[in-house]
Order: structure tokens, then C-alpha cells, then sequence
């Protein structure tokens, strides 16, 4: 039973993974061709784009939140193990569990929270796009979700519940687990 639902969580987030990593491309080009066009528009045409600015800081924010997912299902987030090392695998397996059971709390905080701000933002729009300020904001509840299922996809590939990879994830994802190499260190 455990096993089938590791599958499908594994499976959700690499799905989710690949989603992610669409739209981080997509939001960069975005932001590079807005950033181009006001740069030419300023210096060149001698005429800003108004709303430039404000479509930039909001796919930053995109970029930002959604790129934190990616990280954190490539296990690409700074860490400090030198305490952990020192563990036997039992108890590096046990710390891991732990920063697993942690991290959820904290997505599910952030999901949580950042849904009713997101929600509390509903009626403002931005001054210059004139859409809603909820809209960028959903990043960190959707980010945030995200991220929880990434965790427990980690908390289920710690615990050796491995499904088979999915051919939709091109990352290697071995940092939830201890390696061969390191338990040899």
C-alpha cells in the first residue's frame, strides 16, 4: 500500500518537476524579451514602457518561487552536513527523515498562509497592468504545494519506498538518499 502511494507521489512530483521547469524557461524568455524591448524603447525610441516594470517584478517572483521548487526537487539548496556525516546510516537516515518532516511543515505553513494573503490581495490590481495583485502572489501557495509534494516524494525515497524513475524527470535525483560513495567517506 505504501509502495503504490510512494509511486504515485513520485510520480506527481516529477510531473510537477517538468511542469515547473516549462514555466521557469517560459518566464525567463519572457523576461528577457520585456527587459530587451524597455531597454530599446528607453535608449533608442527615447520612450519607456510603463508597464515594463511592473511585468518584470512580476515574473521575477515566478522565477523566484517556482525555481525554488525545481531546486528543491534537484536537492540543488545549500545544506550543511558536517554534523550529519558523522552519524551512522541509521542515524543519517534519521536526519534526513527529520529535515523531511520539518520542510513539510514549513511548505504546508507556506502554502497555507500564502494562500490567504493571496486571497486578501484579491480586489487590488497593480497600478500599471491593472490586473489583479493575487495573480503574481499565487506563486507562493502553488510553489508551496509544490515543494510539499517534492518533500514527500524525498520522505518516501528516504524511507526505500523507489518506484521505478519517471522518464519525464531529466534530473538525477539522489540526494534524498545515502549514497554508497558517502557511506564509504
Amino acid at each position: 500500500m505504501l509502495r503504490s502511494i510512494a509511486s504515485v507521489v513520485t510520480a506527481v512530483s516529477n510531473g510537477l518537476d517538468t511542469a515547473c521547469r516549462w514555466l521557469l524557461c517560459t518566464c525567463g524568455i519572457a523576461m528577457a524579451v520585456v527587459t530587451a524591448s524597455q531597454v530599446f524603447f528607453r535608449y533608442v525610441l527615447n520612450n519607456s514602457l510603463f508597464w515594463s516594470e511592473e511585468l518584470g517584478r512580476v515574473l521575477l517572483i515566478q522565477l523566484t518561487f517556482f525555481g525554488a521548487a525545481v531546486a528543491l526537487k534537484a536537492h540543488a539548496h545549500i545544506g550543511l552536513d558536517f554534523m550529519v556525516r558523522n552519524l551512522t546510516e541509521n542515524g543519517r537516515k534519521n536526519a534526513a527523515l527529520l529535515v523531511q518532516v520539518l520542510s513539510s511543515i514549513f511548505f504546508f505553513v507556506m502554502m497555507w498562509y500564502g494562500f490567504q494573503f493571496a486571497m486578501f490581495l484579491r480586489f487590488q490590481t497593480t497600478a500599471t497592468l491593472g490586473i489583479s495583485r493575487m495573480i503574481p502572489f499565487l506563486a507562493i501557495p502553488i510553489s508551496g504545494t509544490i515543494m510539499l509534494i517534492h518533500s514527500l516524494s524525498c520522505f518516501f525515497e528516504i524511507l526505500e519506498f523507489k518506484p521505478h524513475p519517471d522518464s519525464l524527470s531529466q534530473t538525477v535525483h539522489s540526494g534524498c538518499a545515502i549514497s554508497p560513495e558517502e557511506e564509504n567517506e
